[in-house]
C-alpha cells in the first residue's frame, strides 16, 4: 500500500470541507437567503486550500514556483491555478494535463458542494 502524498491529502480534505459547507448550507437555507454571503463563506477555505496545495505540490516537485505565483493563484483562481500549472510544468503537454486534471477537480468540487446542499435542503 502506497502512502497518499500530501497534495492528494489536501485535496481530499477540499472535498470534504465542502461536503460540509453544502451540507450546512442547505440545512440552514443560507445559499437560497444570502447566495454572496455562502459564495464568501465557501471562497475563504478555498483560498487556503489552494494555497496548501500549491505549497504541498511545489515540495513534492522540488520546484519552488516564482515569487507571487502562488498568491495569483490563490487570489484569482480562475486565471492563476491555469498560469500557476502552466508555469511549474517542465513541457506543454505536462501544463495541459494539469490543467485538464484541475478542471476536472473543480467540477467534482462544484458536484459535491451542490449535491451536498441539496440533500441538506431535502433533509431540511
Amino acid at each position: 500500500m502506497t502512502a497518499i502524498r500530501r497534495s492528494r491529502r489536501i485535496l481530499i480534505a477540499w472535498l470534504i470541507t465542502y461536503a460540509v459547507l453544502g451540507l450546512l448550507g442547505g440545512l440552514i437555507g443560507i445559499g437560497q437567503r444570502d447566495e454572496q454571503a455562502f459564495s464568501f463563506i465557501a471562497g475563504v477555505p478555498t483560498m487556503v486550500f489552494i494555497y496548501l496545495w500549491c505549497r504541498a505540490e511545489s515540495l513534492e516537485r522540488g520546484a519552488m514556483p516564482r515569487s507571487g505565483l502562488t498568491m495569483f493563484a490563490v487570489l484569482v483562481a480562475p486565471l492563476g491555478v491555469p498560469l500557476y500549472l502552466w508555469c511549474t510544468r517542465a513541457t506543454a503537454g505536462a501544463a495541459l494535463k494539469a490543467i485538464g486534471g484541475s478542471l476536472g477537480f473543480y467540477l467534482l468540487a462544484s458536484v459535491v458542494l451542490a449535491g451536498a446542499e441539496e440533500l441538506g435542503t431535502a433533509l431540511r
